[in-house]
């Protein structure tokens, strides 16, 4: 009997001090302001009727009729090939706020079930709309096409293009070639060119990669109908390094007797600008005009100005007879013009002989570079003939030409 009263007293200093010391002890964070769940905070949107579904595209979106307090932070539609999709899921991101909104479902899988749930955030969480079931069309809706190897990958152009042979259950809208840093790139983007509509081959300039020079890039045809967008085969090529040469534009001419070895484009220093495209907006034939421009200095009533004009006809290493600049819009002769310096009598010269040798015309390294004399008379001394000689371009192909 003594025993047992003995652990019995033993049992109650043990469980007295084992309350002293979980009082002691700092409670679990995750155990405190347990309330009621933040429901009430979270915004409340229901998913919209699923319309204009496609083989590749579906048209969906929300309704949010309550913010839950707090401001809208992102909205859009969920989706994926099981039910439930959450936010890990493939997304919409269709702007903020309160009420109704549309989102566009790009490059679905064709014959594939998706469900769709749209999506409302504010800062106490993200609530979700009741689920949607879609099927998206058959392939065969979709057109067939092919994909052109690249041609002329000279930074930061490049030429491709395609082949649509099949338009699919309804014509070809848009075509094209679209490209990326990572695999099967996919339209809507903004690397990506606009070719046309309808069947046949088509090529695709693209002017400016806008990606760094060295990178790898995956490159597909597209072709788009009213059931989605399809894609022709995925090529990879290596964006062209830039082997532009920046030196900074340089006219040098004898005139008059007078070396001039610093000569420039007119406030070159602040425009940075080697060559302007004259004409470049007139149609498909007429010629286009490379104005090489190069002045004795940036003061306007004392400078000399020599302008040359040169005809895309001309844009290749030989040498072109030079003619008074008169026509800027037809002509396919290389022109030029001389303006003097604006002293008494106002002079103004009128060339009457002069040519103009390209000895490099270079698209790897941008440059145009030459020779040129010209004769030329003035309205204050008609019998008297001027010469300039001696002269020499070495100019950017910058982006005016490039582009």
């Amino acid at each position: 009997m003594k025993t047992i009263k003995n652990l019995l007293s033993i049992f109650v200093i043990i469980t007295a001090l084992t309350f002293v010391s979980c009082t002691d002890e700092p409670l679990e964070p995750s155990l405190l302001n347990q309330g009621p769940d933040n429901s009430e905070l979270l915004p409340v949107v229901t998913t919209a009727t699923v319309t204009n579904t496609v083989s590749t595209n579906a048209i969906s979106g929300g309704t949010i009729t309550s913010n839950g307090g707090s401001e809208i932070t992102a909205k859009g539609v969920v989706y994926g090939i099981d039910h439930n999709p959450t936010l890990s899921d493939l997304k919409t991101i269709d702007g903020l706020g309160n009420g109704n909104f549309t989102s566009t479902l790009n490059n679905l899988l064709p014959a594939t079930v998706y469900y769709i749930r749209a999506y409302a955030t504010n800062s106490n969480g993200t609530s979700y709309g009741n689920e949607v079931v879609i099927t998206t069309a058959a392939a065969s809706n979709l057109p067939v096409l092919t994909t052109t190897v690249i041609t002329n990958n000279i930074y930061p152009r490049a030429t491709t293009g395609g082949e649509v042979t099949a338009n699919g259950s309804t014509p070809v809208s848009a075509r094209g070639v679209v490209w990326s840093t990572t695999a099967s790139p996919t339209v809507p983007s903004t690397k990506k060119t606009i070719d046309g509509s309808g069947l046949g081959v088509f090529t695709s300039t693209i002017t400016n990669l806008n990606v760094a020079p060295g990178t790898t890039v995956y490159l597909r045809a597209y072709a788009t109908n009213a059931y989605g967008t399809a894609y022709g085969n995925e090529i990879t090529f290596t964006a062209a390094l830039d082997l532009a040469d920046y030196t900074p534009a340089l006219m040098t001419a004898k005139i008059d007797g007078v070396q001039y070895d610093i000569m420039k484009p007119y406030l070159y220093d602040q425009t940075g600008i080697d060559v302007k495209v004259l004409n470049n907006n007139a149609p498909v034939g007429a010629p286009r005009y490379l104005e090489i421009e190069g002045v004795t200095n940036d003061n306007l009533n004392a400078l000399t100005k020599i302008s040359l004009y040169i005809p895309n006809n001309h844009w290749a290493v030989g040498t072109y007879p030079l003619t008074e600049m008169t026509n800027l819009t037809s002509s396919t002769l290389s022109q030029a013009q001389v303006d003097l310096p604006n002293v008494a009598g106002s002079p103004v010269a009128t060339i009457t002989a002069g040519s103009f040798t390209i000895t490099e015309f270079n698209i790897t390294t941008r440059r145009i570079k030459g020779t040129f004399v010209i004769s030329y008379t003035t309205n204050l001394n008609p019998g008297v003939t001027y010469e300039i000689t001696a002269g020499t371009i070495n100019y950017g192909l910058d982006a005016g030409y490039i582009n």
